[in-house]
């Protein structure tokens, strides 16, 4: 929808133009008679115009009622203006007979007092605009507006009802008779981006677009920059100067402006000094999605203008600016995500979305959506491509350079085979090749495939010998969709009844009818691979361009990315009633380090069902062509399944596969995607870090450890060891060299070698220099808790710091500057902390040591609580009874000293020891 009108005379009645995301062709203007609940069609259609629809590039800029005169509207088109008297039951061309008949008519504006002027303006000629004095059904051209070589916006004024105002690139022009003649106000040198807007109640202000808003306060003589947007939406929460870039329109209503920009609806109360989002705009247009099969709640999004975003289980992650493109997520690891923006760019997470860093092989320069792919069979392999596709075995972290196709020009579509991927297929264009050496040479299977852009490729999951393609131009052909059941020896059109709609993309999901689902120009199209005609799959989803589609196996979801709708997903066709296998994951995650040679992995998956799981297994095997293992899995609590045995241990290096298994009572069986871990070598990692400043660890200090060490880039003084006890509050000092030096501290206390986001005591914790002096070392004592139930005995305790920015999730990550040192700590039973329970869950008193005030959580919400607060002595210091919840906030208002906390609530009682400081 690219331009909307509302009748004065009747809000419910609703005018807009319907048209291709992609190239303007437009579907005609429609109509809704009850607030936008349903539309009808017009008779202002291609059918009844003779032009617009699918072939042509006719387009409507502008739909207009008049304030004043019921049923009077105007529309602005590339085929001249029209003027209709009867809600466009007919109309004419108001410049029938002048030398701008067929103009590209895109402004349109009424004189505040007098109905019977009209102006209007053409992108067909910047010297001038058109002028009405009879309501539209005559038009005479302006003088000239002199020195005007841009694109014109127009604007009025209740203000000054006989002025009309021109904003373009090449300044702001006004006209105090009606349109008549034009006088220069300013050029602010502003490129005008589409928006510019004069107040309705005072015309000293006004309002100017390009990437940011800028507002005149003296009547248009200057122009000064109000928003900033590159400084991030912290910025506009903290000052409401922020709005979206590139500021397409703006009006002012009330004396309220609006713009509207490549991002959101924005508005000022206050003539553009401050804005606000105005919220609940589902608009976003996505161009890709990346699914996560091993959690139903995350997808990654790339968006136009809106860059990438991370949907999580509570919330979305605004992962990066710029226009957000193609991106992947680890089919085990849900925290590992690759997003991208235009040309191939690429930025990594590990710890999904809250940091980041960049993986692009090295001049990699792609196409406007670059393809982005993971090995489905060694699934830390990656594929990046330009006119060379790369991969990577270590999600990114090195490159190595693969084989050129034989065509020219950027790769701009690509798929990889699921079960032999060696097996790719790219294309350029209507051009498209195969590699069966995993990338490496290229031949040409194009055979009798149309001359037209391909818009998707999708290999069968069930048959790596069969490859649909998909087309997206608009000509009244019927080649739109193309399958070979031969890896391209030959082909075969299947557009069958689906006629000419523009397809962008396609799927094919791994149930036995190998269903191939359309994103087509307005909706979903599906057929099993045996059948011969197309259904439209659309449940409840707007007829929107689908520009991709991506399945997720356990979970049994389609789920769409649209252009300008946001984000949808369905079930798959026939299996609304099968178990969803909604998580999965093993002990070990699959990460650059984990999991290691000896370490158990247990599979633990979180199903749904509305019946009774008849079983839930999982099928192993240590090489994709070996014999297939079972272990059964067992209901713990809730909807979680957890297998009764590990996947016995593989030797360093075995890739293990496997996947799960949920029946139904109706013999409805769930499998989820074939997830596959590689066995790591069970040793611990030692980056070693640059020295050249002296910008590492020059003091650690902590507890029994006293290390006053220089840089060694790493250094292994595990033979220094201090005792820490389970829940206490330590404090650790560490006195670093050259610079700020951000600081996150691990401690392995599962005594696996590796160091993971749970086992952060301390996180990126910024030592600053000295202001006086950047090169003098600068020491920081710091506070972190051992967690209660930490496992006692010995754990490595790693510090690592890096210069200027934050400590890579990864404690094996070698950076430049910084340093790495690991340590033991031996953790002890506390002397604190609980001394009977029978509680369900072990109550948690938190901060303890306290200074004073502490809270408790009982873990789930109790009634008739009753607390308790003594000395060492047994004398009651605080009582609070009958009260009901989890969490309970107390204060300790006496010296400092030892106490006692009995808690109880029916036949449950606790007693916890606490300290005061």
């Amino acid at each position: 929808v690219n331009t909307i009108a509302v009748s004065p005379e009747n809000p419910n009645h609703v005018l807009i133009n319907v048209r291709n995301s992609n190239n303007g062709v437009t579907h005609g203007i429609h109509q809704s008679t009850d607030g936008g609940d349903t539309w009808n069609i017009t008779n202002f259609n291609p059918d009844n115009l003779g032009w617009g629809g699918l072939g042509t590039y006719n387009s409507i800029y502008k739909i207009a009622y008049h304030p004043t005169i019921p049923d009077l509207v105007f529309i602005g088109s590339s085929e001249g203006l029209f003027r209709s008297t009867d809600n466009l039951n007919s109309w004419t061309n108001s410049a029938t007979g002048n030398s701008w008949e067929y103009y590209d008519f895109n402004e349109i504006h009424f004189h505040p007092t007098d109905e019977n002027i009209v102006y209007t303006a053409a992108y067909d000629d910047d010297s001038k605009i058109y002028v009405s004095n009879d309501g539209g059904l005559t038009f005479s051209s302006s003088n000239i507006i002199s020195g005007n070589y841009s694109n014109i916006k127009l604007s009025v004024s209740a203000a000054c009802s006989n002025c009309v105002y021109v904003g373009s690139s090449n300044g702001v022009w006004k006209s105090t008779d009606n349109g008549q003649n034009f006088t220069l106000i300013s050029n602010p040198g502003i490129s005008n981006y589409g928006a510019f807007a004069v107040s309705d109640i005072d015309t000293n202000y006004m309002l100017f677009g390009d990437i940011d808003t800028h507002r005149s306060t003296d009547g248009g003589v200057t122009f000064n920059q109000a928003t900033y947007w590159a400084t991030g939406n912290a910025n506009y929460n903290n000052t409401g100067t922020y709005v979206h870039a590139d500021i397409r329109g703006s009006r002012s209503e009330n004396g309220v402006f609006w713009v509207n920009t490549d991002g959101f609806l924005c508005k000022s109360l206050d003539n553009g000094v401050t804005w606000e989002i105005y919220e609940g705009q589902s608009i976003r247009e996505n161009y890709c999605l990346g699914v996560s099969q091993s959690n139903h709640e995350r997808t990654i999004s790339g968006s136009q203008d809106n860059g990438t975003s991370i949907k999580t289980e509570n919330s979305w992650v605004e992962f990066y600016g710029a226009d957000g493109m193609e991106g992947i997520i680890h089919p085990l690891n849900d925290d590992w995500m690759i997003g991208s923006f235009q040309f191939g760019g690429k930025r990594r997470t590990k710890d999904g979305g809250i940091t980041q860093d960049g993986i692009n092989p090295s001049g990699l320069d792609g196409y406007w959506i670059a393809p982005l792919l993971y090995d489905p069979n060694n699934q830390m392999k990656i594929f990046a491509m330009d006119d060379i596709v790369y991969s990577s075995d270590d999600f990114g972290s090195t490159w190595t350079e693969l084989g050129t196709p034989n065509f020219s020009g950027n790769i701009s579509k690509a798929a990889i085979a699921e079960n032999n991927s060696n097996i790719l297929v790219v294309s350029n264009y209507q051009a498209i090749e195969k590699s069966i050496n995993g990338g490496y040479t290229y031949t040409n299977i194009k055979g009798s495939l149309p001359n037209q852009f391909i818009t998707d490729i999708a290999f069968d999951p069930n048959d790596d010998n069969v490859i649909v393609v998909t087309y997206g131009y608009y000509n009244y052909d019927n080649n739109k969709v193309f399958i070979t059941t031969d890896q391209g020896g030959s082909w075969q059109n299947i557009t069958h009844n689906l006629g000419n709609i523009p397809v962008r993309s396609v799927v094919i999901d791994h149930t036995d009818a190998s269903t191939i689902y359309l994103g087509t120009e307005i909706g979903v199209y599906k057929k099993a691979m045996s059948e011969n005609s197309w259904s439209l799959y659309n449940q409840d989803l707007p007829n929107m361009a689908v520009l991709e589609l991506e399945i997720m196996y356990g979970s049994n979801t389609l789920r769409a990315a649209t252009w300008g709708r946001g984000l949808w997903e369905f079930t798959l066709d026939g299996r609304q009633s099968f178990p969803s296998i909604l998580t999965t994951r093993i002990s070990n995650q699959p990460t650059a380090t984990q999991p290691k040679v000896g370490i158990d992995q247990y599979v633990t998956s979180t199903i749904s069902y509305d019946g009774v799981i008849a079983n839930a297994y999982i099928q192993w095997s240590s090489d994709i062509s070996s014999v297939v293992n079972t272990i059964p899995m067992t209901n713990t609590s809730g909807n979680i399944w957890v297998t009764d045995s590990s996947i016995p241990n593989q030797d360093e290096g075995t890739k293990v596969y496997f996947k799960v298994f949920a029946e139904g009572e109706n013999n409805d069986i769930t499998e989820t995607y074939r997830y596959m871990y590689e066995v790591k070598a069970n040793i611990l990692c030692t980056p070693s870090m640059d020295c050249s400043y002296n910008d590492g660890f020059q003091l650690v200090q902590l507890g029994d450890i006293y290390n006053p060490s220089g840089c060694e880039g790493y250094g292994d003084f595990m033979d220094l060891s201090t005792d820490l006890e389970q829940g206490s509050n330590n404090q650790m000092t560490l006195t670093t060299g050259y610079g700020n030096q951000y600081v996150k501290v691990w401690i392995d206390f599962n005594d696996d070698l590796d160091f993971s986001s749970d086992e952060v005591v301390i996180d990126n914790y910024e030592i600053a220099d000295g202001e006086d002096n950047a090169n003098a070392p600068y020491t920081e004592t710091i506070d972190f808790v051992i967690p209660e139930n930490a496992n006692l005995g010995e754990h490595i305790l790693r510090v690592k710091s890096n210069w200027s920015t934050d400590v890579p999730v990864d404690a094996c990550t070698e950076t430049q500057y910084g340093e790495t040192e690991d340590y033991m700590v031996n953790i002890v039973e506390s002397s604190l902390g609980l001394i009977e329970n029978n509680f369900e869950y072990k109550p948690l008193v938190y901060p303890n040591p306290t200074v004073g005030d502490f809270s408790i959580d009982l873990g789930t919400i109790y009634n008739n609580v009753k607390i308790t607060l003594t000395d060492i002595n047994g004398r009651i210091i605080q009582f609070r009874n009958t009260l009901n919840g989890r969490f309970f906030d107390l204060e300790i208002d006496s010296s400092s000293g030892m106490y006692l906390l009995t808690v109880e609530s029916g036949k449950n009682r606790a007693v916890i020891k606490i300290i005061k400081n």
